[in-house]
């Protein structure tokens, strides 16, 4: 079984549930769209929850997918799990069968409930596409090949993926990085600046973390 490294940030609530019960989930209640705009964003997730369930084959059971990343998060600025709540940074390593890929500048547009077209001018028409077009469009992100070419053809810039899966077992939590959201004020860009400093110089590094059982567990402070 080929396995991949990834990222995902948390809240630190959902992290303490996960340490409880053994593994991590898409709550819905952690959804970061329940702060606002739920009735706007929410189609686009439960799309998503669509796709993963017909492509990997694994039932979310009423719950929404763990979103990852490829590369470690960029801490020194804000907007991962919301303004002064504290959250944590966990590296994973996962199944690669059981993590569906997709890219995320036309992510925007399935969240934005807009069709993806082949080309720049398409986008230019003053029709509005019919819903079973715009779903249909929306498969396009999962589609590496024509984003690549769509790159090429530089109707978007270099492809950027995130990664979706049903649920992460702590047994596959390799280090964990406490962090607090940061906001845009001058006291938090300063905070920002020194922990980019810090993880450039390797002075700001994840804690390694193995799971045995609740027993040996540590609480995150």
């Amino acid at each position: 079984m080929n396995m991949g490294i990834y990222y995902t940030y948390q809240h630190e609530d959902a992290w303490k549930v996960a340490l409880e019960r053994g593994y991590l989930q898409g709550d819905p209640h952690y959804a970061l769209f329940n702060d606002e705009g739920f009735d706007f964003f929410k189609p686009a997730y439960d799309w998503m929850v669509e796709q993963y369930e017909q492509r990997i084959g694994i039932s979310l059971n009423g719950n929404y997918p763990v979103w990852c990343w490829d590369e470690f998060p960029d801490l020194s600025i804000g907007g991962h799990i919301g303004q002064g709540n504290k959250g944590v940074v966990l590296t994973v390593e996962l199944p690669d069968d059981d993590v569906l890929p997709s890219e995320l500048s036309y992510w925007h547009l399935v969240l934005g409930q807009s069709a993806i077209y082949d080309t720049i001018e398409a986008y230019d028409t003053e029709e509005e596409a019919e819903p079973a077009y715009t779903r249909k469009s929306w498969e396009k992100i999962f589609d590496q090949e024509w984003c690549e070419v769509m790159a090429a053809n530089q109707t978007i810039a270099a492809p950027s993926y995130q990664y979706v899966i049903h649920r992460i077992e702590l047994h596959h939590v390799r280090a964990v990085m406490p962090f607090q959201d940061l906001s845009d004020s001058w006291v938090d860009r300063i905070r920002g600046s020194v922990w980019r400093l810090g993880y450039r110089l390797g002075l700001k590094k994840s804690i390694p973390f193995q799971w045995r059982d609740k027993t040996g567990l540590k609480e995150i402070s």
